[in-house]
Parts: structure tokens; sequence; C-alpha cells
């Protein structure tokens, strides 16, 4: 993990602040630091870090394509930040109308109720909190090939319906986002048909969007009841992997399906369901009701899939 942190120039309270913490911070966090607005650029390019922790009121013209981590210190935040820290429960008040995510560690500097370890420990759970949230984009994409083989040996129950080469897995970040996506079990039956061996799971605490709700299995599994959840905005995983299974089992009236998805309005968004279904669990065009789509319900499809728990 590395962690660029940026603070003003001439103000020695919070240097010091940030000094502590970058010489503080338990092994394997890379922590830097500068308060060099120029130099940001090139620490940004050279080191890539994963957040960008902003101490006090800081200006640049960077394009924000990383996560930010702020610290008001009493000062007024210039950026967006995807967490906002506190010094105390007064502070998070005071920030509670212009923030949604916001935490509380107390400066050991300001205060005898917290100590440096405390502080630091602290910080390096809201860094954690921060990259096991929406871990999607922060996937390689040998981790994002491999959910689409596991889904699809999950599914079919046979490993010969897999015929490309496994690839290496990003285990932690894998089973976080199928765990917010509600396909943890027909992952690990994946992994169970390829033969790869699965680590246990480990604990994580995410940041999740406000609209998010854990995806729970549908009481009816036809098709068209699971059509509708998706043309409804439902489009977990879960959906789409229910649906690759109802389209798998061999007892769908093809004639009979289009003719109640025409009936509900729903035909059109079909072709572009399959589309995605396609792209996701691999399902065959030979299961396939109808030729899949490319549209812009399909592009809508998979904006709506990205944002699922973008915050």
């Amino acid at each position: 993990m590395r962690i660029l942190n940026v603070y003003p120039q001439k103000n020695h309270q919070i240097a010091r602040f940030v000094n502590m913490l970058c010489h503080e911070m338990p092994t394997p966090v890379e922590m830097m630091m500068t308060d060099d607005a120029s130099d940001i650029k090139r620490i940004l390019e050279e080191k890539h870090p994963d957040i960008v922790h902003v101490h006090g009121a800081v200006k640049w013209n960077i394009t924000n394509d990383f996560r930010i981590v702020a610290s008001p210190h009493g000062e007024s935040l210039t950026h967006d930040a995807y967490v906002v820290i506190a010094r105390s429960e007064m502070e998070r008040r005071k920030l509670s109308n212009s923030f949604d995510r916001l935490e509380v560690v107390r400066n050991p500097f300001l205060t005898k109720t917290t100590t440096n370890e405390i502080c630091c420990r602290q910080t390096m759970d809201i860094y954690n909190k921060v990259l096991d949230s929406d871990v999607l984009p922060l996937m390689d994409t040998d981790t994002e090939f491999m959910i689409h083989a596991l889904l699809k040996a999950g599914i079919t129950g046979d490993h010969r319906w897999v015929d490309q080469e496994c690839r290496t897995i990003d285990w932690h970040k894998l089973h976080i986002y199928a765990h917010y996506q509600g396909i943890t079990n027909i992952i690990k039956t994946g992994a169970s048909i390829l033969g790869i061996e699965e680590p246990a799971d480990e604990t994580f605490h995410s940041y999740l969007p406000s609209h998010y709700h854990i995806p729970s299995p549908l009481e009816r599994h036809d098709a068209a009841s699971i059509i509708s959840k998706i043309t409804d905005g439902d489009v977990s995983l879960l959906r789409f992997v229910e649906l690759d299974m109802a389209f798998r089992s061999g007892s769908i009236d093809e004639e009979g399906l289009l003719r109640d998805l025409k009936e509900q309005n729903l035909d059109i968004y079909l072709p572009s369901i399959l589309q995605i279904l396609k792209e996701v669990t691999w399902l065959d065009e030979g299961f396939m009701p109808c030729l899949p789509k490319e549209n812009r319900y399909t592009n809508k499809l998979r904006t709506l899939m990205t944002d699922y728990l973008r915050i």
C-alpha cells in the first residue's frame, strides 16, 4: 500500500502530524509526504500511490483519478474525498452536513486521550477500508478474467465448459466483490470444480453507496421474473447468475418466454441482457432464446453494473 500525504506549506502543526504518520505507520505501508504542489504530479506519475491523504487546505490542478482521504485539521477542504477524518466528535458533527462518510481519529498532539500508535492504527484501518470499497476498478485484469471463468464453472458444474487457462487471482479483492454481489457460493463452487485452491475468507470492511442492499436469491427463478427484476434496476451479479442458470436448465419454453416478455413490454430488453450474460457469465448463444445485441440499453446496463458499488 502506498500513501501520499499532502499538506500546506508553512503549517508547522500539520507538518508535525504528517511526519509522525509517515514515520510511525506500521509496515508494509509506504508513506510519502510533500508540501510542494508542483511536486505532487511527479510523485503521482512515478509512485502511483493507492491513496492521496490531503491534510488541511491544499490546492492543485490535477485530475482526481485516485482515492482521496482528507483530514481538515480545522481548515476548509478544497477537494472531494472518499472519506473525511475528523479530529473529534465535535468536528465530525460540524462536518456532517457537508460530507457523507466521516471517521474520527483523535490527534495525539492535541489530546491525551490517544497515542501515536492508536492514531496510526486507526488511520491504517481507514486506508484499508477505502481500498476494500468498490474493488472492481482496483482489480487486475487476470482477477477480472477469473471472475467470469469461476462463474461459468460454478454455474455449469463441469470444468469442460471452461477451456481457458486459469490465471493468478487476487483473492482478497475477489472475496470482497463476490460478497457484495451475492455470488460467494457460486465462486466457491467454481473454484472447487476448476481445482483451484481458494484461501480462507479474510475479514474486511467497506464503504457502500446509500442505495446498496445485500442481494438475496429470488423466490421465483423463472427467466421472466428475473428479467423483470433486472429491468427494474436490480443489476447485482446474482441476478445474472440466476438468469444464466434458468437458460441452461433446458426447461424453458422459448416461444412462451418471448410471448410473456412481449406482454410485459420487456422483450425489447432481452437482447441487451443476453449480451451482458455473454460477457459476464459466458453464456453460450446456444442457450439463448434470441441473439444478443449491442445497443443503448446494453451500455446502460454496463454502467449500472459498474456503478453498483461505486460511491
